[in-house]
């Protein structure tokens, strides 16, 4: 899960701990919907669970990583794990 966010490169700008947590929680409500959870509810205490369990290492990692607004867009349209990762090549 996640791993788009270790695949942030090329032009662009350091992505910001907001941008990388705006990548976190998009990341974790498209796999939480492709597991068929779309419970509101749900979804924050699953997304909370994992940003417990290794969001800050995640996080971390992506910090300072070069994006690009493109790609930022790109992953608050993306619908799907794969797209999610298309989005951060």
């Amino acid at each position: 899960m996640l791993a788009g966010l270790l695949l942030l490169a090329g032009c662009g700008h350091p992505a910001s701990r907001d941008e990388c947590e705006a990548i976190f929680r998009r990341s974790a409500e498209i796999e939480l919907r492709a597991q068929n959870v779309v419970d509101p509810k749900i979804v924050e205490e699953r997304t909370a669970a994992v940003r417990d369990a290794r969001g800050k290492e995640l996080i971390d990692r992506c910090v300072g990583r070069r994006i690009t607004d493109a790609a930022m867009v790109c992953v608050r349209q993306a619908t799907t794990p794969e797209q999610v990762d298309k989005c951060l090549e």
